[in-house]
Protein backbone atom coordinates (compact mmCIF):
# COMPACT_ATOMS: atom_id res chain seq x y z
CA UNK A 1 0.00 0.00 0.00
CA UNK A 2 1.18 3.02 -0.91
CA UNK A 3 -0.06 6.79 0.64
CA UNK A 4 1.07 10.06 1.25
CA UNK A 5 1.88 9.62 5.00
CA UNK A 6 0.82 12.42 7.67
CA UNK A 7 0.97 12.29 11.70
CA UNK A 8 -2.58 11.48 11.79
CA UNK A 9 -2.77 8.68 9.13
CA UNK A 10 0.48 7.10 10.70
CA UNK A 11 -1.96 6.79 14.44
CA UNK A 12 -4.95 5.42 12.29
CA UNK A 13 -3.11 2.18 11.18
CA UNK A 14 -4.31 -0.66 12.82
CA UNK A 15 -2.40 -4.21 13.55
CA UNK A 16 -3.45 -7.63 11.17
CA UNK A 17 -2.97 -11.08 11.72
CA UNK A 18 0.14 -10.90 9.21
CA UNK A 19 1.63 -7.60 9.44
CA UNK A 20 1.85 -5.11 6.97
CA UNK A 21 3.80 -2.41 5.06
CA UNK A 22 2.92 1.28 4.26
CA UNK A 23 5.28 3.13 1.58
CA UNK A 24 5.19 7.10 1.62
CA UNK A 25 4.46 8.31 -1.26
CA UNK A 26 6.55 11.60 -0.78
CA UNK A 27 9.73 10.24 -0.50
CA UNK A 28 11.15 7.24 -2.48
CA UNK A 29 11.81 3.71 -0.43
CA UNK A 30 10.37 5.24 3.40
CA UNK A 31 8.23 2.48 4.44
CA UNK A 32 6.54 2.48 7.80
CA UNK A 33 6.32 -1.39 8.69
CA UNK A 34 2.99 -2.27 10.97
CA UNK A 35 3.69 -5.44 13.43
CA UNK A 36 0.91 -8.09 14.13
CA UNK A 37 0.78 -6.44 17.69
CA UNK A 38 0.82 -2.94 16.78
CA UNK A 39 4.95 -2.37 16.64
CA UNK A 40 5.57 0.53 14.33
CA UNK A 41 8.34 0.91 12.83
CA UNK A 42 10.23 3.37 9.85
CA UNK A 43 12.89 1.43 7.61
CA UNK A 44 14.08 3.17 4.37
CA UNK A 45 15.17 1.00 1.07
CA UNK A 46 19.10 2.35 -0.01
CA UNK A 47 20.96 1.08 -3.00
CA UNK A 48 25.16 -0.02 -2.65
CA UNK A 49 26.83 -1.55 -5.36
CA UNK A 50 23.55 -2.29 -7.24
CA UNK A 51 22.50 -4.51 -3.84
CA UNK A 52 19.20 -2.97 -2.01
CA UNK A 53 19.28 -3.67 1.87
CA UNK A 54 16.94 -1.90 4.23
CA UNK A 55 17.79 0.64 7.28
CA UNK A 56 15.80 0.70 10.70
CA UNK A 57 15.39 4.15 10.88
CA UNK A 58 13.42 3.87 14.45
CA UNK A 59 9.55 3.26 16.23
CA UNK A 60 6.47 5.47 15.52
CA UNK A 61 5.86 8.01 16.89
CA UNK A 62 9.35 8.47 18.83
CA UNK A 63 10.37 9.18 15.05
CA UNK A 64 7.49 11.39 13.50
CA UNK A 65 6.53 11.44 9.58
CA UNK A 66 8.76 14.51 9.44
CA UNK A 67 11.48 13.30 11.03
CA UNK A 68 11.75 9.78 9.52
CA UNK A 69 11.70 11.71 5.88
CA UNK A 70 14.62 13.50 6.65
CA UNK A 71 16.64 10.53 8.11
CA UNK A 72 15.79 8.48 5.01
CA UNK A 73 16.93 11.13 3.04
CA UNK A 74 20.27 11.49 4.63
CA UNK A 75 20.63 7.46 4.36
CA UNK A 76 20.27 7.38 1.10
CA UNK A 77 22.51 10.20 0.76
CA UNK A 78 25.10 7.96 3.02
CA UNK A 79 24.86 5.15 0.89
CA UNK A 80 25.47 7.28 -2.68
CA UNK A 81 28.22 8.75 -1.11
CA UNK A 82 29.56 5.29 0.04
CA UNK A 83 29.46 3.74 -3.08
CA UNK A 84 31.11 6.35 -5.12
CA UNK A 85 33.94 6.43 -2.56
CA UNK A 86 34.36 2.70 -2.86
CA UNK A 87 33.55 1.77 -6.03
CA UNK A 88 32.97 4.92 -8.20
CA UNK A 89 30.02 4.54 -10.93
CA UNK A 90 29.96 5.75 -14.60
CA UNK A 91 27.23 6.59 -17.19
CA UNK A 92 28.54 3.55 -18.78
CA UNK A 93 27.53 1.43 -16.19
CA UNK A 94 24.11 2.65 -15.99
CA UNK A 95 23.98 1.93 -19.75
CA UNK A 96 24.74 -2.07 -19.26
CA UNK A 97 23.04 -2.07 -16.67
CA UNK A 98 20.11 -0.79 -18.27
CA UNK A 99 20.66 -3.40 -21.38
CA UNK A 100 20.94 -6.19 -19.11
CA UNK A 101 17.51 -5.01 -17.76
CA UNK A 102 15.65 -4.24 -20.82
CA UNK A 103 17.67 -5.05 -23.81
CA UNK A 104 15.36 -8.26 -24.20
CA UNK A 105 12.17 -6.87 -24.34
CA UNK A 106 12.70 -3.28 -26.49
CA UNK A 107 11.60 -3.88 -30.17
CA UNK A 108 13.87 -0.59 -30.51
CA UNK A 109 16.94 -1.90 -28.86
CA UNK A 110 19.27 -1.75 -31.76
CA UNK A 111 18.48 2.14 -32.09
CA UNK A 112 19.52 2.77 -28.63
CA UNK A 113 22.57 0.23 -29.06
CA UNK A 114 23.28 2.18 -31.90
CA UNK A 115 23.04 5.67 -30.58
CA UNK A 116 25.30 4.88 -27.51
CA UNK A 117 27.88 3.11 -29.59
CA UNK A 118 28.19 5.96 -32.20
CA UNK A 119 26.97 9.36 -30.04
CA UNK A 120 26.83 8.83 -26.28
CA UNK A 121 29.72 6.20 -25.12
CA UNK A 122 32.97 8.34 -25.70
CA UNK A 123 30.66 11.76 -24.38
CA UNK A 124 29.12 10.49 -21.33
CA UNK A 125 30.55 6.62 -20.50
CA UNK A 126 32.80 8.20 -18.62
CA UNK A 127 31.13 10.59 -16.37
CA UNK A 128 29.84 9.39 -12.89
CA UNK A 129 26.70 9.37 -12.17
CA UNK A 130 26.84 12.00 -9.32
CA UNK A 131 28.43 14.37 -11.38
CA UNK A 132 25.92 13.62 -14.86
CA UNK A 133 22.98 16.54 -15.23
CA UNK A 134 21.26 18.50 -18.03
CA UNK A 135 24.15 20.06 -19.34
CA UNK A 136 25.53 16.70 -20.37
CA UNK A 137 22.34 16.05 -22.39
CA UNK A 138 22.80 19.45 -24.08
CA UNK A 139 26.16 19.06 -24.94
CA UNK A 140 25.22 15.80 -26.43
CA UNK A 141 22.38 16.84 -28.48
CA UNK A 142 24.23 20.07 -29.89
CA UNK A 143 27.28 18.31 -30.70
CA UNK A 144 25.14 15.69 -32.81
CA UNK A 145 22.85 18.31 -34.35
CA UNK A 146 25.91 19.70 -35.81
CA UNK A 147 27.83 16.49 -36.80
CA UNK A 148 24.97 15.01 -38.36
CA UNK A 149 21.52 16.69 -37.87
CA UNK A 150 18.79 18.24 -35.15
CA UNK A 151 16.51 14.99 -36.01
CA UNK A 152 19.22 12.64 -35.72
CA UNK A 153 20.08 14.91 -32.26
CA UNK A 154 16.48 14.55 -31.35
CA UNK A 155 16.15 10.69 -31.38
CA UNK A 156 19.36 10.34 -29.15
CA UNK A 157 17.85 12.28 -26.52
CA UNK A 158 14.76 10.44 -27.27
CA UNK A 159 16.78 7.13 -27.02
CA UNK A 160 18.94 7.63 -23.98
CA UNK A 161 17.04 10.14 -21.50
CA UNK A 162 14.60 6.40 -20.34
CA UNK A 163 17.79 5.19 -19.36
CA UNK A 164 18.59 7.47 -16.91
CA UNK A 165 14.70 6.98 -15.79
CA UNK A 166 15.34 3.36 -15.00
CA UNK A 167 18.17 4.01 -13.10
CA UNK A 168 16.59 6.59 -10.92
CA UNK A 169 13.70 3.62 -10.66
CA UNK A 170 15.88 1.66 -9.31
CA UNK A 171 18.07 4.15 -7.09
CA UNK A 172 21.42 3.98 -8.84
CA UNK A 173 20.98 7.67 -8.93
CA UNK A 174 18.57 10.19 -7.33
CA UNK A 175 16.28 11.46 -9.86
CA UNK A 176 16.60 11.28 -13.83
CA UNK A 177 19.19 14.51 -14.14
CA UNK A 178 17.73 14.89 -18.13
CA UNK A 179 13.54 14.68 -17.26
CA UNK A 180 13.52 18.51 -18.39
CA UNK A 181 16.01 17.61 -21.73
CA UNK A 182 13.69 18.30 -24.51
CA UNK A 183 14.47 16.54 -27.51
CA UNK A 184 14.51 19.77 -29.69
CA UNK A 185 13.30 19.29 -33.39
CA UNK A 186 10.55 16.95 -33.70
CA UNK A 187 10.38 14.60 -37.55
CA UNK A 188 7.45 16.36 -39.83
CA UNK A 189 4.45 13.42 -40.86
CA UNK A 190 6.36 12.37 -44.22
CA UNK A 191 4.18 11.71 -47.55
CA UNK A 192 7.16 10.92 -50.24
CA UNK A 193 5.75 8.32 -52.51
CA UNK A 194 7.53 6.80 -55.53
CA UNK A 195 6.66 7.58 -58.78
CA UNK A 196 5.90 4.62 -61.37
CA UNK A 197 9.11 5.26 -62.73
CA UNK A 198 10.66 5.19 -59.31
CA UNK A 199 9.51 2.23 -58.52
CA UNK A 200 10.04 0.49 -61.33
CA UNK A 201 13.88 1.50 -61.72
CA UNK A 202 14.20 0.36 -58.07
CA UNK A 203 12.64 -2.92 -58.46
CA UNK A 204 15.15 -3.10 -61.86
CA UNK A 205 18.01 -1.75 -59.75
CA UNK A 206 17.50 -4.70 -57.11
CA UNK A 207 17.19 -7.32 -59.73
CA UNK A 208 20.40 -6.53 -61.04
CA UNK A 209 22.04 -6.55 -57.29
CA UNK A 210 23.17 -9.82 -55.55
CA UNK A 211 22.31 -11.55 -52.47
CA UNK A 212 21.43 -10.87 -49.73
CA UNK A 213 20.62 -6.59 -50.58
CA UNK A 214 19.43 -7.46 -54.26
CA UNK A 215 16.88 -10.16 -52.97
CA UNK A 216 15.98 -8.08 -49.44
CA UNK A 217 14.99 -4.97 -51.39
CA UNK A 218 12.52 -7.04 -53.73
CA UNK A 219 10.54 -8.53 -50.74
CA UNK A 220 10.81 -5.37 -48.83
CA UNK A 221 8.64 -4.06 -52.31
CA UNK A 222 6.60 -6.79 -52.05
CA UNK A 223 5.55 -7.80 -49.02
CA UNK A 224 5.33 -4.22 -47.69
CA UNK A 225 5.87 -5.20 -44.33
CA UNK A 226 8.41 -3.02 -42.01
CA UNK A 227 12.39 -2.76 -42.83
CA UNK A 228 13.66 -4.59 -39.82
CA UNK A 229 10.76 -7.20 -40.23
CA UNK A 230 12.27 -7.78 -43.87
CA UNK A 231 15.83 -7.49 -42.97
CA UNK A 232 15.47 -10.14 -40.04
CA UNK A 233 13.06 -12.45 -41.65
CA UNK A 234 13.74 -16.53 -40.83
CA UNK A 235 13.29 -19.16 -42.53
CA UNK A 236 11.24 -20.86 -39.58
CA UNK A 237 9.08 -17.67 -40.00
CA UNK A 238 8.01 -19.44 -43.35
CA UNK A 239 4.85 -21.70 -42.43
CA UNK A 240 3.72 -23.08 -45.89
CA UNK A 241 2.48 -20.42 -47.93
CA UNK A 242 2.56 -17.62 -45.22
CA UNK A 243 4.89 -15.83 -43.53
CA UNK A 244 4.18 -15.68 -39.65
CA UNK A 245 5.95 -12.69 -37.80
CA UNK A 246 6.46 -13.37 -34.47
CA UNK A 247 4.24 -11.11 -31.75
CA UNK A 248 7.48 -10.25 -30.24
CA UNK A 249 8.65 -8.49 -33.73
CA UNK A 250 5.68 -6.73 -34.10
CA UNK A 251 5.07 -2.66 -33.17
CA UNK A 252 2.66 -2.04 -30.50
CA UNK A 253 1.54 0.76 -27.86
CA UNK A 254 1.49 -1.78 -24.97
CA UNK A 255 4.00 -4.58 -25.61
CA UNK A 256 2.14 -7.37 -24.47
CA UNK A 257 -1.25 -6.33 -26.78
CA UNK A 258 1.31 -7.11 -29.80
CA UNK A 259 -0.14 -10.44 -32.48
CA UNK A 260 1.82 -12.59 -34.59
CA UNK A 261 0.91 -10.88 -38.07
CA UNK A 262 0.43 -13.49 -40.81
CA UNK A 263 1.63 -12.39 -44.11
CA UNK A 264 0.24 -14.37 -46.97
CA UNK A 265 3.30 -15.47 -49.47
CA UNK A 266 2.05 -13.62 -53.37
CA UNK A 267 3.21 -15.76 -56.44
CA UNK A 268 6.22 -13.77 -56.89
CA UNK A 269 7.70 -13.85 -53.06
CA UNK A 270 7.08 -17.69 -52.58
CA UNK A 271 9.50 -17.57 -56.16
CA UNK A 272 11.89 -15.15 -54.66
CA UNK A 273 11.88 -16.93 -50.92
CA UNK A 274 12.45 -19.70 -52.35
CA UNK A 275 15.82 -19.11 -54.43
CA UNK A 276 17.72 -17.43 -51.69
CA UNK A 277 20.56 -19.89 -50.68
CA UNK A 278 19.98 -21.19 -46.95
CA UNK A 279 22.92 -19.59 -45.29
CA UNK A 280 21.81 -19.74 -41.63
CA UNK A 281 18.44 -19.55 -39.86
CA UNK A 282 17.89 -15.77 -41.43
CA UNK A 283 16.34 -15.73 -44.78
CA UNK A 284 19.14 -12.64 -45.30
CA UNK A 285 22.86 -13.03 -44.01
CA UNK A 286 25.98 -11.19 -44.85
CA UNK A 287 27.53 -12.62 -41.45
CA UNK A 288 27.13 -16.24 -40.52
CA UNK A 289 24.32 -16.28 -38.05
CA UNK A 290 23.23 -13.00 -38.31
CA UNK A 291 20.86 -11.21 -40.15
CA UNK A 292 21.53 -7.91 -42.77
CA UNK A 293 20.77 -4.40 -41.22
CA UNK A 294 20.26 -1.86 -44.38
CA UNK A 295 22.16 1.67 -43.88
CA UNK A 296 22.58 4.87 -45.32
CA UNK A 297 25.28 3.36 -47.82
CA UNK A 298 23.04 1.06 -49.52
CA UNK A 299 20.15 3.77 -49.70
CA UNK A 300 22.57 6.00 -51.26
CA UNK A 301 24.24 3.66 -53.62
CA UNK A 302 20.34 2.68 -54.78
CA UNK A 303 19.23 6.50 -55.23
CA UNK A 304 22.40 7.02 -57.38
CA UNK A 305 21.90 4.02 -59.08
CA UNK A 306 17.72 5.01 -59.89
CA UNK A 307 18.71 8.70 -59.99
CA UNK A 308 16.40 9.08 -57.67
CA UNK A 309 16.67 11.03 -54.23
CA UNK A 310 14.43 12.27 -51.06
CA UNK A 311 12.91 8.61 -50.26
CA UNK A 312 13.66 6.47 -47.33
CA UNK A 313 13.11 2.94 -47.02
CA UNK A 314 10.19 3.58 -45.01
CA UNK A 315 8.68 5.23 -48.14
CA UNK A 316 8.85 2.08 -49.65
CA UNK A 317 5.97 0.44 -47.60
CA UNK A 318 3.79 3.91 -47.86
CA UNK A 319 4.35 3.48 -51.54
CA UNK A 320 3.24 -0.01 -51.96
CA UNK A 321 0.33 0.61 -49.63
CA UNK A 322 -0.74 3.40 -51.88
CA UNK A 323 -0.44 0.84 -55.10
CA UNK A 324 -2.49 -1.50 -53.26
CA UNK A 325 -5.58 1.16 -52.20
CA UNK A 326 -5.02 3.03 -55.79
CA UNK A 327 -5.47 -0.36 -57.98
CA UNK A 328 -4.42 -1.86 -61.40
CA UNK A 329 -5.33 -4.23 -64.16
CA UNK A 330 -4.83 -7.02 -61.37
CA UNK A 331 -7.54 -4.97 -58.95
CA UNK A 332 -7.97 -2.50 -56.34
CA UNK A 333 -7.67 -3.20 -52.58
CA UNK A 334 -9.63 -1.51 -49.48
CA UNK A 335 -7.83 0.64 -47.23
CA UNK A 336 -9.46 -1.86 -44.57
CA UNK A 337 -7.38 -5.06 -46.17
CA UNK A 338 -4.25 -2.87 -46.74
CA UNK A 339 -4.32 -2.11 -42.82
CA UNK A 340 -4.67 -5.67 -43.03
CA UNK A 341 -1.84 -6.23 -44.77
CA UNK A 342 0.56 -3.69 -43.32
CA UNK A 343 -0.26 -5.50 -39.24
CA UNK A 344 -1.91 -1.98 -38.25
CA UNK A 345 -4.29 -3.08 -35.03
CA UNK A 346 -7.68 -2.42 -35.47
CA UNK A 347 -9.19 -0.23 -32.49
CA UNK A 348 -13.26 -0.50 -33.71
CA UNK A 349 -15.54 -2.44 -31.14
CA UNK A 350 -15.97 -4.93 -34.21
CA UNK A 351 -12.15 -6.09 -33.30
CA UNK A 352 -13.04 -7.56 -30.60
CA UNK A 353 -15.61 -10.05 -32.07
CA UNK A 354 -14.12 -10.57 -35.92
CA UNK A 355 -10.83 -13.16 -35.20
CA UNK A 356 -10.35 -13.37 -38.92
CA UNK A 357 -6.61 -13.13 -40.46
CA UNK A 358 -8.34 -12.27 -43.82
CA UNK A 359 -5.64 -13.90 -45.43
CA UNK A 360 -7.32 -14.43 -48.76
CA UNK A 361 -7.90 -10.97 -48.92
CA UNK A 362 -4.14 -10.28 -47.66
CA UNK A 363 -3.41 -12.30 -50.55
CA UNK A 364 -4.72 -10.82 -53.12
CA UNK A 365 -3.67 -7.58 -51.99
CA UNK A 366 -0.53 -8.50 -52.77
CA UNK A 367 -1.05 -10.10 -55.73
CA UNK A 368 -2.11 -6.64 -56.93
CA UNK A 369 1.33 -5.11 -55.60
CA UNK A 370 3.17 -7.81 -57.26
CA UNK A 371 1.85 -7.42 -60.50
CA UNK A 372 2.77 -3.61 -60.27
CA UNK A 373 6.44 -4.37 -60.47
CA UNK A 374 6.99 -8.39 -61.39
CA UNK A 375 4.48 -9.12 -64.11
CA UNK A 376 3.15 -12.87 -64.18
CA UNK A 377 4.95 -15.38 -65.76
CA UNK A 378 3.61 -18.26 -64.64
CA UNK A 379 4.14 -19.05 -61.29
CA UNK A 380 1.68 -21.23 -59.93
CA UNK A 381 4.11 -23.76 -60.26
CA UNK A 382 6.87 -22.03 -58.66
CA UNK A 383 4.30 -21.35 -55.49
CA UNK A 384 2.39 -24.90 -54.99
CA UNK A 385 6.31 -26.22 -55.31
CA UNK A 386 7.72 -23.97 -52.44
CA UNK A 387 4.93 -24.63 -50.19
CA UNK A 388 5.15 -28.23 -50.61
CA UNK A 389 8.70 -27.90 -49.64
CA UNK A 390 8.21 -25.94 -46.93
CA UNK A 391 5.99 -28.09 -45.82
CA UNK A 392 8.07 -30.90 -45.53
CA UNK A 393 10.86 -29.10 -43.31
CA UNK A 394 8.40 -27.86 -40.94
Amino acid sequence: MKIRLTERKASDLKPTDRGYEVRDELVRGLILRVGKKGLKVWEVIVSRGGKRTRERLGTFPTVSVKEARIKADAAKEKALLHVVEENPRTVADIFEGYKTARSSEMRSWHDVQSVWDIWARDRLGHVRTTDVSIHHGLDLRKHVAQQSSPLRAAAVVRYLRPMFSWAADEQWIEANPWIGLKVGAKAQTRDRVLSDDEWTALWTAAQSRPYPFGPFIQLLMLSAQRLSNVAQIRWEEIRGDVWVIPREKMKATKRDSAKAHEVPLSKAMAELISKQPRKCDFIFSSIQDKPIWPGSKLLKSLQSETSTSGWRFHDIRRTATTIMTSGNETGKVSRFVAAKVLGHSDSTITATYDLSEYRHEKREALEVLASSIAPNPNRENALITFSNQQAREI
